[in-house]
């Protein structure tokens, strides 16, 4: 039997609990698992608001960069953080490489006015940039030359922290938009993450079928995108079985374990939202591997000394190997 995902309202809830008693990370291995786990009510270290509204009135003359930059397209800046103002248009979903609109340095309080309509705002540190200071976080990286890190370094004090995050270092990253944005269907790959809502409502969609294939990623010899899904959207699979779904609210905290696909849409907004990562040993050694075969096929396709079929007999090879 398939199931046509857009009857995702009848999809199995992900398993929830009370997270008021959670307060340390050795109280949430007592009940997480290998499966997403919606934690409702949790308990936050200090529970400062943390609002669009909040954040523009006391950021407000903060000055943005001149481009945004995405990290998902292989964009880099010397600190490892980037920001990208995405803007959806009139698409139910943003496009696997989102058009970006470039802040040219306006201020912050002048975006967050502009966040209202069809603009998305993501912007997030290095890897394993930020570490804990007290009860809250502190980033840990030089000035970025570019610019890139004038949020995450206004955020990352600001943003109330779970009290059950391992003590590791982690990538933050942050969120701000507004009702129906929706970034489209990924999987972040090697790392436990805690989706944490502060305003506003998001659903989130997951996915970890046994035949990748279902989920329709971009062929990694032909993208570097082959951590999205070229569907963009779960409604436009067909599914061998359900996944699970998680109605976020203020307050709630989503654990997404480690491979989860998954797709993220506002439902109310404003919304503000931040995410905690936890990437793996082979998180960056996975990540130069896949991007070195697809650079390697890309330069394949090109004529080398008037043959043809380079590429072609790399696919065998690599095939066989395999």
């Amino acid at each position: 039997m398939q199931y046509v995902a857009s009857c995702v309202q009848r999809w199995p809830p992900v398993r929830s609990v009370d997270g008021s008693k959670l307060l340390s990370f050795e109280d949430f291995k007592t009940l997480a698992s290998d499966e997403p786990l919606h934690i409702r009510n949790a308990a936050f270290a200090r529970n400062s608001r943390f609002s669009l509204e909040t954040l523009a009135e006391e950021l407000q003359d903060v000055c943005l960069p001149q481009t945004s930059m995405s990290a998902k397209q292989g964009a880099r800046s010397g600190s490892g953080c980037t920001l990208l103002v995405a803007d959806q248009g009139t698409e139910c979903v943003m496009g696997a490489k989102p058009k970006a609109w470039d802040p040219q340095g306006c201020s912050f309080g002048a975006l967050a006015r502009k966040l209202g309509g069809n603009l998305y705002l993501t912007t997030r540190s290095g890897k394993a940039a930020v570490v804990r200071d007290g009860d809250g976080l502190r980033y840990d990286a030089p000035e970025d030359a570019e610019c890139q890190d004038v949020l995450v370094r206004s955020f990352v004090p600001r943003v109330p922290v779970p009290l059950f995050l391992p003590e590791e270092p982690c990538q933050v990253a942050f969120w701000l938009g507004s009702a129906g944005n929706n970034f489209g269907l990924h999987s972040d790959l090697f790392c436990e993450q805690f989706l944490a809502q502060h305003q506003g409502a998001k659903e989130v969609l997951l996915l970890l079928p046994e035949d990748a294939a279902e989920v329709q990623p971009f062929p990694f010899l032909q993208s570097p995108l082959w951590y999205k899904s070229s569907a963009r959207t779960v409604a436009s699979l067909k599914l061998s079985l359900p996944g699970l779904r998680a109605v976020l609210q203020p307050g709630d905290v989503l654990f997404i374990p480690l491979w989860w696909w998954h797709e993220v849409r506002t439902v109310h907004g404003p919304s503000v939202s931040s995410t905690f990562r936890f990437h793996t040993e082979d998180a960056e050694r996975f990540a130069k591997v896949m991007n070195a075969f697809y650079q390697f096929h890309k330069n394949a396709k090109e004529p080398l000394g008037g043959q043809s079929g380079v590429a072609q007999r790399f696919v065998i090879v690599f095939v066989i190997v395999l």
